[in-house]
């Protein structure tokens, strides 16, 4: 079985679990720890403490009191709260009372013991047999075969397909440290990555899971002895950005290979990520520097981008509300995360593997800390297509250190090269062409409306003849054909070789199986969707390729994460 324009699709069975630094995780916790805390405590060796404590305490206490919590977290908001009880009793306190570098560090190691990962090698070989027998059970009775486990007869691998760069990627983690830069849709991401790796028999990687995942007390047990560190995004204080920012950086000089979601939460728009989190991945770049000072023998640090592709997204509607919330200032409500329903969870199991849907994972070409290539044996190549010595990227008048100002730009390069690989490494699929078309040739009817109002067209406003829409697919689809050719992006097996009026049949097959209403229907002669956010969910994951309407009609072009004068992700 093979993929257009990429490695064969790798097939896994009875795949033997891989150990790796990351095993070693527990013994190393302690001294991680306090390497966390002294580098952190240097970071603020020139700043008033006073102010920093302050500032901190206030952006604390008033998180805790909007916060909500439920009986799974509300430890953590006694824990939290007693800290800063603490702390405002130290501060109320005269300096030649209470030390503030020691009120400080109190802080910081409670952060980093907040932060800091588990990991048990018992409950990881537990749980890399258990996915695929918990999903292949389920397989088989969305099937409609025998329920009983026994009489399973397939596999949850034959319902991901992985792509691309494989080979690569498990030569790169003999010869160094892996960051993996996935784009990230849904919460189920963090579960079928944490497989997928497995899958291609590299050892585990550590990620950094937001404090949400916690509230499932199913998955808070997992993660919680997985390696996984916690990032609770609603601490904005400098205090925690800088330990988080020193616990990640010293997972890699550890050489734990490790998962970081760049775009720093999931696709509100359903577009792919343009705008990256600098911050966390400039960690990389401080690790490979402390690897090199420090006389690592594998000091170097590997970007590998990886792009997810579903053909249907479970928390799709309330994300694409909460984009145009934000977006439209306030003119949309935020709804329940359905990633948290029991209930949708398993619903959406239950349709990929009834459906016959499959999720594509695309493994893309690695990078250096800078963003330049790699060759085959994993050393640099520079602008001008020779390899080079990252140190000398990295010394400055004869001192190899970091260096903020050039570091950032490093950074900053990196976050450009991975966006432009995730278009390139995106593979589209018939549920994405179908939206995509759809709302395009939608919009050509109403012209003068913006996104706010054209999302607001009625149900007989929002239809289309099924023979205007298959001519449109059939003109659109010539043009991604042309773009994979080009490679500017994939097309799945079904693009590459069904005719129009069967993808266009299995695109909308596929958009329907999910939501309570129909992204795309067709009846009659007519296609028509009950649910235009939805529709522009699915849509936006082809902008950036300049072929949406406005795009083409008034020379926008491939403007990645760009909007066009009505409003809309050209």
């Amino acid at each position: 079985m093979s993929h257009a324009g990429s490695h064969p699709v790798i097939q896994f069975k009875n795949i033997p679990v891989v150990e790796g630094p990351l095993f070693n995780l527990n013994r190393l916790r302690s001294r991680m720890i306090a390497e966390v805390t002294s580098q952190t405590l240097g970071d603020f060796s020139n700043s008033s403490l006073d102010l920093l404590l302050g500032e901190a305490m206030y952006q604390e206490k008033l998180r805790i009191k909007r916060e909500h919590y439920n009986v799974f977290t509300r430890h953590r908001r006694k824990r939290d709260a007693l800290l800063w009880s603490q702390v405002q009793t130290g501060l109320l306190k005269s300096s030649s009372e209470v030390d503030r570098k020691q009120l400080l560090k109190f802080i910081v190691r409670h952060y980093a013991e907040e932060i800091a990962g588990h990991f048990d090698p018992q409950v990881y070989k537990m749980a890399t047999a258990a996915v695929p027998w918990g999903f292949s059970w389920l397989l088989n009775a969305a099937s409609v075969q025998r329920f009983l486990p026994w009489g399973m007869t397939q596999s949850l691998e034959s319902r991901i397909r992985i792509v691309g760069e494989i080979p690569a990627l498990q030569k790169l983690a003999q010869k160094g440290t892996i960051l993996l830069v996935p784009t990230h849709q849904s919460n189920i991401d963090s579960i079928l990555i944490g497989y997928v790796i497995y899958l291609m028999s590299l050892s585990p990687f550590s990620y950094g899971a937001g404090l949400n995942l916690y509230t499932n007390p199913v998955f808070s047990f997992f993660m919680s002895r997985l390696g996984a560190y916690t990032v609770d995004r609603k601490k904005n204080n400098e205090i925690y950005k800088h330990v988080l920012k020193n616990y990640s950086a010293q997972t890699l000089q550890e050489g734990i290979h490790s998962i970081f979601f760049p775009g720093g939460g999931r696709s509100r728009s359903g577009a792919i990520e343009s705008k990256l989190k600098l911050g966390l991945l400039g960690t990389a770049l401080d690790a490979q520097i402390a690897g090199y000072k420090s006389g690592q023998a594998n000091p170097n640090i590997y970007i590998v981008p990886m792009v997810m592709s579903y053909h249907f997204v479970l928390e799709a509607s309330s994300l694409i509300e909460d984009y145009l919330l934000e977006a439209g200032k306030h003119r949309y409500i935020i709804m329940d995360d359905e990633s948290w329903q029991v209930t949708k969870v398993i619903r959406f199991f239950w349709k990929i593997f009834s459906s016959q849907t499959e999720v594509t994972v695309r493994i893309g070409k690695a990078m250096d800390v800078f963003g330049n290539e790699l060759n085959e044996d994993g050393l640099s190549i520079g602008p001008n297509g020779t390899v080079i010595d990252p140190r000398s990227w990295l010394t400055t008048r004869g001192e190899l250190k970091s260096e903020p100002q050039r570091d950032h730009e490093y950074t900053r390069q990196l976050g450009h090269k991975i966006v432009e690989r995730f278009h390139l490494d995106n593979t589209v699929l018939t549920s994405h062409l179908v939206a995509f078309v759809f709302f395009e040739t939608l919009r050509k009817k109403y012209v003068d409306l913006d996104l706010y109002r054209f999302l607001r067209l009625s149900l007989a406003q929002r239809s289309l003849p099924l023979s205007d829409f298959l001519e449109a697919a059939d003109r659109f689809h010539k043009k991604f054909i042309e773009k994979a050719n080009a490679g500017k992006l994939y097309l799945s097996e079904e693009l590459r070789s069904l005719d129009t009026a069967t993808w266009v049949q299995q695109g909308v097959l596929q958009l329907g199986l999910l939501h309570e209403h129909a992204v795309a229907k067709i009846k009659d002669g007519v296609i028509w969707t009950e649910d235009m956010n939805l529709l522009y969910y699915y849509r936006n994951r082809l902008s950036g390729y300049g072929l949406s309407f406005l795009a083409e009609s008034q020379g926008y072009g491939a403007k990645i994460g760009g909007h066009d004068e009505k409003g809309f992700l050209v």
